[in-house]
């Protein structure tokens, strides 16, 4: 078993102090997150819908130079995102991280998909804008190679919702004038709990050894992507997607 590196960003210009939202933190990408987000000292309200798993994540980061603060929350339910950000009301928050979206595997129509990833993102981001973003804030996605760099995947809602996060995201840094910034991740097979079944079947094993790492990437490596486009050093870059896929998308094994 991989061991998660205890990744400390603080040198990046993240202070004490600072709070950011961190949706779909009890798990995978963003579980990463919000460590790395804790340990450099920023006060951290991890949002998910799996309280159980929220709990588990504050008992492993009680430690921590930043609180954790955890929330259940369903980000695809309107009614629940405005109750969250209600409750925050007079909290300055500098970073949002909108990570939280149903998984590639779970069957529905592409305007479910799309209202869902796209729809949630956006509530969550208008509430940010409207009542805690300053100038200086950051906000990151978490979109997809899957309808931005590889349009194979499947189902079909999958790639039109992540494309349209990226569309969004790329609207926003545009309309905001970086005040606050916006940029997207992309991020290629990265084992979670929710892909790890299906990475460790033989076929996609065989997959990963062609690919030019030779692997699939872990969850850390997206999220310390991500704490970079959101931190303080990041601060010309804005309206981008980065991808973090080993170069697989461009290898003509992938």
């Amino acid at each position: 078993m991989t061991v998660e590196p205890a990744y400390d960003f603080s040198g990046l210009g993240f202070e004490p102090g600072q709070a950011a939202v961190v949706s779909g933190a009890a798990s995978g990408i963003g579980r990463s997150v919000a460590g790395i987000l804790a340990r450099s000292g920023v006060s951290v309200l991890a949002w998910d819908i799996n309280a159980d798993k929220l709990e588990a994540l504050a008992q492993d980061l009680a430690s921590a130079k930043g609180t954790v603060m955890c929330r259940r929350v369903d980000t695809s339910v309107d009614a629940e995102i405005d109750r969250a950000w209600q409750d925050v009301a007079g909290m300055e928050i500098q970073y949002l991280v909108n990570n939280a979206g149903p998984p590639s595997t779970t069957p529905m129509s592409v305007s479910d998909g799309v209202r869902q990833a796209v729809g949630g993102y956006a509530a969550m981001t208008e509430a940010f804008l409207g009542a805690h973003a300053t100038e200086a804030a950051s906000v990151v996605f978490t979109a997809s190679i899957a309808g931005n760099l590889r349009v194979d995947a499947t189902p079909d809602w999958y790639p039109a919702a992540k494309a349209g996060v990226v569309g969004y995201s790329r609207h926003l840094a545009v309309k905001l004038r970086g005040r606050p910034r916006v940029n997207a991740v992309a991020p290629g097979g990265t084992v979670t709990e929710r892909t790890a079944g299906a990475f460790a079947a033989p076929a996609n094993v065989e997959r990963f050894a062609k690919y030019p790492m030779g692997r699939h990437g872990q969850p850390w490596e997206v999220a310390t992507a991500i704490c970079y486009l959101l931190s303080p050093a990041a601060s010309f870059i804005n309206g981008v997607l980065l991808p973090v896929e080993g170069a697989s998308t461009w290898s003509s094994n992938s």
